[in-house]
């Protein structure tokens, strides 16, 4: 009896502990999951926001009635092993993501009746863009007479990428042993950044009312991701904007 009882003790415990083995393997491979999930959406960071309002941009702003956002002018930095038609394609590829992103940012705070302003859609300013060579080169008065709009939006951007192995290590040894398959991730992702600069004109003055300058960087974000947090943090300030 003794045998039998002290057998099935020992089962039992033996149980017990596969059973909290189980458990606690569980319990980290879900922490493991999450950490590869949003640690990209944590580390994104920004550098102090350099802004530029004009002493009296309300009274201009409160004439406005439409804006056109202008194709953002990309410049990826190059790489050693960089070849430059390739290249050339993506910053065609990311000009087009970013006016559709800053485009979608500023409708959403239209429908939110934060901005009231009337955008003009991207395909009939781009429209224009084609028809004339050099529209960038013009006085932004004129430019806005031609779009046919109150205000425009310049937007300036430099993209970079980088391999953040050291950063990866470190993370992996601070925080080991569960730390290591996120420190592996960050050392073989890229931490991408943008430099961004908005300008806001005045139409019928061509006045500056308005500038933005801020930088971006996220570990495995997509630039269109960082221009449109960008674009929210710098509507927030325009003259337009109705807290």
């Amino acid at each position: 009896m003794k045998s039998k009882t002290k057998s099935n003790k020992g089962a039992m415990e033996t149980g017990k502990r596969f059973r909290n083995g189980v458990r606690v393997k569980s319990r980290m491979n879900r922490i493991n999951l999450l950490l590869f999930i949003y640690i990209p959406l944590f580390l994104v960071s920004c550098s102090s926001a350099k802004i530029y309002t004009k002493a009296d941009a309300k009274s201009y702003s409160m004439r406005h009635r439409t804006l056109a956002i202008l194709p953002p002018r990309i410049n990826i930095e190059a790489g050693r092993k960089d070849n430059p038609e390739n290249r050339q394609a993506q910053e065609t590829t990311e000009t087009i993501n970013a006016q559709n992103e800053i485009y979608s940012r500023f409708l959403y705070f239209v429908q939110r009746e934060k901005l009231y302003l009337d955008i003009q859609p991207i395909e009939k300013t781009n429209a224009k863009f084609s028809e004339i060579e050099n529209l960038y080169d013009m006085p932004p008065d004129e430019l806005a007479e031609i779009l046919d709009v109150d205000a425009v939006l310049y937007t300036d951007c430099i993209l970079s990428s980088k391999k953040n192995v050291a950063g990866g290590i470190v993370y992996a040894i601070i925080f080991f042993p569960y730390g290591t398959p996120v420190g592996i991730m960050m050392a073989t992702m890229s931490t991408n950044s943008v430099d961004i600069n908005m300008k806001l004109y005045d139409g019928p003055s061509g006045y500056l009312l308005y500038s933005y300058n801020n930088g971006f960087a996220g570990l495995g974000t997509k630039y269109v991701f960082l221009i449109d947090r960008a674009t929210k943090k710098a509507i927030k300030k325009m003259p337009h904007y109705r807290k």
